[in-house]
C-alpha cells in the first residue's frame, strides 16, 4: 500500500531520536538537525549552517553553542561540535564534531545498521 507507514522505519527513527534524548531530555530537534547537518558537513561555517538549515545565522550561532563545551552564560553545552577561527578569514567560524559528536555518529550508525539488519530478516 502507497505511503504506508513501516514499523521498522518508525522504530528506526525513534531509536534515533531516543540517542538524543539521553544527551537532553528537553533538547529542542533545531538542535539534533543542527548537530546532523554539521556531522554530514563537517568543516562548514556558520552561514552555511545556516543556509543550509533554512534559519537565522543568530539561531545557527545559539545552536552550534548549545552543542558546543560551553553553552551562553557559562552553562555547560553537550560537547558535540567545536567552532574554531577560520585562518585565512578570522571573522568565520569553521564547525567540527569533537570527539564526542564523532562517537554520537558512531552510535547512529551502529542503531541504524542494527534496524536495518532487522528489517532484512524480517
Amino acid at each position: 500500500m502507497a505511503g504506508a507507514v513501516r514499523h521498522d522505519e518508525i522504530t528506526s527513527l525513534t531509536r534515533v531520536l531516543e540517542e538524543f534524548r539521553k544527551l537532553d531530555p528537553d533538547l529542542p530537534i533545531q538542535y539534533a538537525l543542527s548537530f546532523l547537518t554539521l556531522a554530514e558537513n563537517e568543516g562548514i561555517s556558520m552561514r552555511e549552517l545556516a543556509e543550509r538549515l533554512g534559519i537565522a545565522q543568530s539561531s545557527a550561532s545559539r545552536n552550534v553553542a548549545a552543542l558546543s563545551k560551553w553553552h551562553s552564560f557559562g552553562k555547560p553545552g553537550l560537547d558535540l561540535v567545536q567552532a574554531e577561527e577560520d585562518p585565512r578569514e578570522r571573522r568565520r567560524k569553521i564547525i567540527s564534531l569533537t570527539p564526542k559528536g564523532h562517537a554520537l555518529i558512531a552510535t547512529l550508525r551502529d542503531l541504524m545498521n542494527r534496524e536495518a539488519r532487522r528489517a532484512k530478516s524480517a
